[in-house]
């Protein structure tokens, strides 16, 4: 006589979800937006930001609201180069300034009437369409200290001024410019 096999219930394979608490939802979220906030800000450090000019002390090289791509990344390992454009805090203030680099630590710079001398030597700027003849004693550039100015001197706030002096803080080299469409170009 055969037997029927013996039927057994086996357990539920489906776990059921726990459902979150409203706390748990709102951490979650808060959990999120803290991990999303703090990989923006580690890839504006240390590769790349964007930048708006905001002004005209860069014309003609740059047009106010012409938006910016800056390496972070390439100025941390390559270091920067004398004619490099560059973003820039001056000293005490928060903001992102755009000049041109024209001395590097150890440089000795000089400003006779509008001619800008590093080293010793006057430099060819071709770049400079609006020249000003102010002049600026010889400086040597410190440890970490930058020289920067404006490429339309006659309205560049810069290291030529008394209120700015040498710069110690670069954020990195202006690679490109993005956006608008039609003065879409690379840099340096």
């Amino acid at each position: 006589m055969q037997t029927a096999p013996e039927l057994t219930q086996e357990p539920s394979k489906k776990k059921e979800k726990k459902k979150k608490t409203v706390g748990q939802e709102i951490l979650s979220w808060v959990f999120s937006f803290a991990v999303a906030l703090a990989a923006a800000l580690l890839i504006r450090a240390f590769l790349f930001t964007l930048i708006t000019v905001d002004g005209t002390s860069m014309m003609e090289t740059l047009q106010d609201g012409d938006k910016l791509y800056v390496s972070v990344l390439s100025a941390k390992i390559g270091g920067y180069d004398h004619g490099d454009v560059v973003i820039c805090q001056y000293p005490g203030r928060t903001d992102f300034i755009v000049k041109r680099l024209i001395g590097l630590p150890g440089d000795t710079v000089m400003v006779d009437r509008g001619q800008v001398y590093v080293n010793g030597q006057a430099l060819d700027e071709p770049y400079v369409t609006h020249p000003n003849p102010y002049s600026y004693p010889e400086t040597t550039m410190g440890e970490g200290e930058y020289f920067v100015l404006g490429d339309n001197r006659s309205v560049s706030h810069d290291s030529h001024s008394a209120d700015v002096g040498p710069v110690t803080k670069l954020i990195g080299k202006v690679r490109a410019i993005f956006w608008p469409l039609n003065r879409v170009r690379g840099l340096q």
